[in-house]
């Protein structure tokens, strides 16, 4: 329970609740006080006549102290009238109410009363004090010190106890209010969420194609919209790996079948075991052999677990090497090689062993896919800080064939055969090496022209 949102939610709630009421309490409580003490010394104070603050300040003009200053004190109670002396407005007892006289420190100098002389009020009493002045100079304070100066009435009191207790009616209240709203924020705040939790706990069973709805606040539905585009990626993933798998299967089943039917025909007696059938078993295993080191070489490189011996190297020195080795090859299908170098080609810090097998993957394939009288341009110029790369063949690729040509296993219609269209894996593991080098592999079409590009940082 500790850990549910409708918990922690409404426990938010109260605690915010519950410390607003206590600081209005004590607001209350502290503004009231003040003011009721204000209102009872104000109160006395009319009761007890007018200030004796004029002849207090000549008396000690004239005397420098304030030793027999309780005789003006006195004096002053005795200036009301004789019904109204010692008792306050309405006839009340004022309740040993007086004038006294105080230092800066608060510390009673004369009163009526001897017994208080020496003695200190408090600070809020010492507040209400008036200044006596004498030559630009303050002498003394004068108070009015009564009883209820220093604590409240019992009508005070009951009207604070009052108040309190309905600021206690109101914090329960806004308790309960809080821990109903905690409740219902956290219901609308957990269902998107619960509708999130169903999906993922459908994913051990496959059901990946089943969209979350985008609904809540922002957040859930950025998190919904996070899970669906990571559930579509997943899927996606899923079917490559089912097609990979199938297309894994398919491609070592022809050469192993053909091994075996060989190899149970001589054995039959079916074909005589001459250098001419073993010739063809030897190809198969080579056939398959190349298949499982491309598919190695292509995982290791989708995994970044492929070694790169990254030396300087010159792009020239790549391209002509290049056109070097499949001028015979061009030769022969009839088709026009040639290169296009640009000036001042910077030098590369590139495996040159790899980028020499991704030259080879590209010019293969235009080689294989370029017809009678066709050319290939292999161009290689800089752009900003990159050097790009640029296999040029008259072959045509439609545009549907174009997206799936970095596909595994992936072959032109005209190439469907392992025996002429190789693994179907050259084009996957060109990209992925380039990508290694810190650079991208991508195919262009025109209405004449098929042209591979890649680029790579100088």
């Amino acid at each position: 329970m500790w850990n549910k949102l409708w918990f922690r939610l409404s426990l938010a709630f109260l605690i915010v609740a519950w410390i607003s009421i206590v600081a209005v309490s004590l607001i209350v409580n502290q503004t009231t006080g003040l003011g009721f003490q204000q209102y009872l010394r104000q109160r006395d104070r009319t009761n007890a006549g007018a200030d004796p603050i004029a002849q207090l300040e000549a008396y000690y003009a004239e005397h420098g102290s304030w030793d027999g200053a309780e005789d003006i004190l006195i004096g002053d109670r005795g200036s009301g009238s004789a019904g109204n002396r010692g008792r306050g407005r309405g006839g009340e007892q004022t309740g040993g109410a007086q004038w006294v006289i105080l230092d800066s420190d608060g510390r009673i100098l004369a009163a009526e009363t001897p017994d208080l002389v020496g003695t200190s009020v408090d600070g809020e009493a010492r507040a209400a004090a008036q200044a006596l002045t004498v030559d630009g100079e303050t002498a003394g304070w004068l108070l009015w010190l009564t009883p209820s100066a220093q604590m409240f009435g019992d009508a005070e009191t009951a009207f604070l106890d009052e108040v309190n207790r309905w600021i206690g009616v109101a914090a329960l209240i806004a308790s309960a209010l809080a821990v109903v709203t905690g409740v219902g924020l956290a219901w609308l705040l957990a269902r998107p969420l619960r509708t999130v939790t169903d999906a993922v706990r459908r994913f051990p069973r496959g059901r990946l194609d089943t969209p979350v709805p985008a609904q809540g606040t922002d957040e859930v539905r950025e998190l919904a919209t996070a899970f669906n585009q990571m559930a579509g990626e997943l899927a996606e993933a899923d079917a490559l790996r089912q097609r990979m798998a199938a297309d894994v299967a398919h491609e070592l089943r022809t050469p192993v079948s053909v091994l075996r039917g060989h190899l149970e025909a001589m054995m039959d007696g079916v074909y005589p075991m001459d250098s001419a059938h073993v010739a063809v078993v030897y190809d198969q295993s080579l056939h398959l052999a190349r298949l499982v080191e491309d598919l190695r070489l292509l995982t290791m490189a989708e995994h970044g677990q492929l070694s790169l011996q990254r030396t300087s190297t010159a792009p020239r020195e790549l391209a002509e090497e290049a056109i070097a080795r499949f001028a015979p090859l061009a030769q022969d299908g009839d088709v026009s090689l040639r290169h296009e170098l640009a000036p001042d080609l910077p030098a590369l810090n590139v495996d040159a062993g790899r980028i020499r097998q991704v030259l080879d993957n590209l010019l293969s394939n235009a080689v294989r896919h370029t017809g009678a009288g066709g050319q290939i341009v292999l161009a290689v110029r800089r752009e900003g800080d990159a050097v790009v790369f640029s296999v040029r063949n008259s072959g045509i690729l439609p545009p549907d064939q174009a997206a799936h040509v970095f596909d595994r296993f992936w072959r032109a219609d005209s190439a469907r055969q392992a025996d002429t269209g190789g693994s179907g894996l050259g084009l996957a593991i060109a990209r992925q090496l380039v990508r290694l080098h810190g650079g991208d592999l991508w195919v262009e079409t025109t209405a004449s022209e098929t042209i591979f590009r890649f680029r790579l940082p100088a």
